[in-house]
């Protein structure tokens, strides 16, 4: 029979023992043989650790011209676990940005993916800022002393400017002028306005030659 000698091993520190056991006849005396054997003795997991971020912040940026759905970055909490003991879910618990960004988690890699959800605008608003929570998805009650068996982190989304084409103060405009009117008569103004933060020149060119500007 083979009892464990220490409490407490840790399957993360040390996950197998090599033994070997000798069998003696004649009750162990002198003049008796032996024989040995070896055998291996492999510790199994139990969820005793909870997940954890390497970081307390992660900077991301993404472009105001993405799409919803696109992914902005990714965040991963290690959890030495294996198996089910090492699932980890995420979830965005606070900030400013919950209503724009979502995560999801990718099983495969046990990372969270964080994605956009609604259009941006850089003029609008320049940055973002989320709580992102890590929990284990399996608590095993035993070791819930040894909790919680979650984590937090910062993540802070910077928006990046796009080149956004000029829009016009009006969708249409309507202007009057004497079919007898000189050349060079002065018919209207439209305006249209750069939207991006530099606020570039603009110029007008006619799509029609019968005005010029």
């Amino acid at each position: 029979i083979i009892r464990t000698a220490l409490p407490n091993m840790d399957r993360e520190a040390k996950e197998e023992y090599h033994v070997v056991i000798q069998a003696k006849d004649m009750g162990g005396h002198m003049g008796g043989l032996s024989g040995t054997t070896k055998v291996t003795i492999t510790l199994t997991d139990v969820n005793d650790n909870p997940p954890k971020f390497p970081q307390s912040v992660y900077q991301m940026s993404v472009s105001e011209a993405a799409v919803p759905g696109e992914e902005v970055g990714r965040v991963k909490a290690k959890d030495p676990d294996i198996g089910e003991n090492g699932l980890v879910a995420y979830s965005i618990i606070d900030g400013d940005g919950m209503d724009m960004f979502e995560i999801t988690t990718d099983y495969e890699t046990q990372e969270g993916v964080i994605k956009l959800k609604k259009l941006l605008d850089f003029e609008t608003k320049k940055s973002y800022s989320l709580k992102v929570e890590a929990a284990n998805v399996h608590i095993d009650p035993k070791f819930i002393s040894n909790g919680p068996f979650k984590d937090t982190v910062t993540v802070k989304i910077s928006v990046e400017d796009a080149d956004e084409p000029p829009v016009f103060l009006k969708p249409s405009y309507v202007f009057e002028v004497q079919e007898n009117a000189a050349v060079g008569t002065v018919v209207g103004k439209v305006h249209a306005k750069d939207p991006d933060a530099a606020n570039s020149a603009i110029r007008y060119a006619s799509l029609e030659q019968a005005v010029s500007y």
